[in-house]
């Protein structure tokens, strides 16, 4: 098993970290969530520990483990993805990113925590493909050590104010740089905090061309993050919010039973 990443036309490689196992669970069923109050994009409701109910809240304190993380996955069935391209699994972490200003290294190690310096405690990751097309869903979940998944959060939200650009080279890649351009955005409340960005890929050097435009979401709800990305060529929409509302779900009936 390796890990994949999204290919680009001309060899150009889609950015930030789909590092994911070519196999995992079958087509689980899942139930669906919650998700309102519109705020800003990354202040929360509250700092609290997340409880049995409310939305977006993961209800137990016992630490999920990676096959739980990665049975609480949205399934291909679950978002009609293509099953000969979608992978869903463990994480493998074989393409490190770099951010060529170090104060912006916090917001590539929240899109893929294999790159931070204290690995999480445990994470998985699904990537589903439409039928014929490019675009893709990315989702993380992402299990970290108590307090550290707020520090994630808070450490690449305060990078954004110095990162609306910088280069991010990954290894074992073919073209190993690109430039990425994050700005925040306006997303429903969710969780004890969200963080909306969007995202774009450039070439680095030549003439510069966009390759990708990205949007994610992130939610944490006590120690784990979970990560919903959307990916096309030009104009992303922000992450559907049933699709998000349905992964939060499916991840508080794991915490629950857990």
């Amino acid at each position: 098993m390796r890990s994949t990443r999204i290919a680009l036309a001309a060899a150009v490689v889609a950015p930030l970290a789909l590092t994911l196992v070519a196999c995992g669970p079958g087509d689980d069923p899942s139930p669906a969530a919650s998700s309102p109050a519109t705020g800003a994009a990354s202040k929360a409701p509250t700092g609290a520990a997340p409880t049995a109910s409310g939305p977006g809240k993961a209800a137990a304190a016992k630490p999920l483990t990676q096959d739980q993380l990665v049975k609480a996955l949205l399934t291909k069935k679950d978002l009609d993805a293509d099953e000969n391209r979608s992978v869903v699994g463990p994480p493998q972490h074989e393409h490190k990113q770099t951010a060529d200003k170090p104060a912006c290294q916090p917001v590539l190690d929240l899109d893929d925590p294999g790159n931070a310096a204290q690995a999480p405690a445990a994470s998985a990751t699904g990537a589903y493909y439409g039928g014929n097309g490019r675009e893709y869903v990315e989702i993380h979940l992402t299990q970290y050590a108590p307090g550290q998944a707020e520090k994630a959060m808070a450490a690449a939200e305060s990078a954004l104010a110095s990162c609306a650009s910088f280069k991010d080279t990954m290894t074992n890649m073919p073209q190993p740089t690109t430039r990425a351009k994050f700005s925040k955005a306006t997303y429903d409340t969710i969780g004890d905090a969200t963080l909306a960005l969007k995202a774009e890929y450039h070439e680095d050097g030549g003439q510069n061309a966009l390759v990708e435009t990205k949007t994610y979401v992130f939610v944490r709800t006590g120690d784990v993050i979970t990560m919903v990305a959307d990916s096309a060529l030009h104009d992303t929409a922000m992450p559907d919010r049933a699709q998000v509302k349905q992964q939060l779900d499916k991840l508080n009936k794991a915490a629950q039973q857990g």
